[in-house]
């Protein structure tokens, strides 16, 4: 693994990102070696975490890449944000359909605002992991979206998962219950 990055870092002269998400590599990457490839690959010392539990792992990375210039990031639709940033994390990187309250999050957190912070995380993260539902979390996002007026039409192509009227009504109440 260590030597695929540094062989991707040889052949682009870019940053890299490497992502720790088996379900869809099919391979859990220890924080060991996720630190290793830090140490080994300058190019790859961004990382999106999404092995949990994240805010652990977080934490084990940074220790094993003491010394150098990591940043970790969460992914798992920022279900785990307020605890990753605790943990040392730079942030999240994630799809959730309300980007700015992972901004506010992070603001509250950076600025030392922790009771903030935790405040407004552990208020929206029902939404949030309403939207993470497997199979159907794409979807959900797009009607979230779609119903915010960002887009006009929250379709998916197969084989993505389609919303029942029993989730969108759940949809509903949970964004009414963690947006007023």
């Amino acid at each position: 693994m260590a030597r695929h990055f540094a062989e991707v870092a040889a052949a682009v002269d870019l940053p890299i990102i490497v992502q720790d998400y088996p379900p869809i590599s099919g391979y859990a990457m220890e924080a060991s070696l996720l630190a290793r490839i830090a140490r080994d690959v300058p190019a790859a010392r961004t990382i999106k975490l999404e092995d949990p539990p994240t805010p652990l792992k977080t934490a084990r990375i940074l220790e094993a890449a003491s010394g150098l210039d990591v940043s970790v990031f969460g992914g798992l639709g920022g279900v785990f944000l307020l605890e990753e940033l605790m943990a040392g994390a730079a942030g999240a990187m994630t799809g959730f359909a309300f980007p700015a309250i992972l901004v506010e999050i992070v603001t509250q957190f950076r600025a030392g605002r922790i009771d903030e912070a935790a405040d407004l995380f552990y208020r929206k993260v029902p939404l949030m992991r309403f939207e993470f539902q497997e199979g159907i979390g794409m979807a959900i996002r797009k009607e979230v979206l779609r119903v915010r007026g960002a887009i006009a039409y929250a379709g998916i192509r197969p084989p993505g998962g389609v919303l029942d009227i029993n989730t969108k009504e759940a949809l509903g109440r949970v964004m009414t219950w963690t947006l007023d």
